[in-house]
């Protein structure tokens, strides 16, 4: 399955891709009309916190809370993650991460990565390079909270 968010639900957004998800998104200056274009011609599951706009798209997802977290909930209760799937579509552009130990992307990285690390992950679309640093087990973490929480116990 695939999604487009719509600009209100940008940190949403993010999260769904650290999660696997594959999310488009909608910049805000795009005008409904695009939007339900978009989604019908690539046959895109529609997230969005305008109720207008999920009567108008069939194929939607109304979402009520303003808050992340809970924005979350309500959707991994509709669409449970595939954990094998977490940590493979890059935060910023929705591209695809790969495994890398290149060693000219390896000596790019600041020297206490560098120590750490012996592989990183590349964004396929736009370069980003991403490790498993300290931040990584803070997101993994908030991750099980949320999924945890629509299941009523911890994974």
């Amino acid at each position: 399955m695939r999604f487009f968010a719509d600009s209100m639900l940008g940190k949403m957004c993010r999260w769904l891709r650290l999660m696997g998800y594959d999310v488009g998104y909608a910049t805000s200056d795009m005008v409904d009309d695009s939007i339900i274009e978009i989604c019908s011609k690539e046959s895109l599951i529609l997230i969005t916190r305008d109720r207008e706009l999920s009567i108008r798209y069939r194929n939607s997802m109304y979402i009520r809370s303003d808050r992340y977290d809970e924005q979350l909930r309500e959707f991994v209760a509709r669409f449970p993650p595939d954990e094998s799937l977490y940590f493979t579509r890059c935060p910023l552009c929705n591209g695809l991460l790969r495994v890398t130990d290149d060693p000219a992307i390896m000596e790019s990285l600041p020297p206490g990565v560098r120590k750490m690390q012996n592989r990183v992950y590349i964004c396929t679309h736009c370069g980003k390079i991403y490790w498993e640093g300290t931040h990584y087990a803070s997101i993994k973490n908030e991750i099980r909270s949320i999924v945890g929480g629509t299941e009523g116990k911890e994974r």
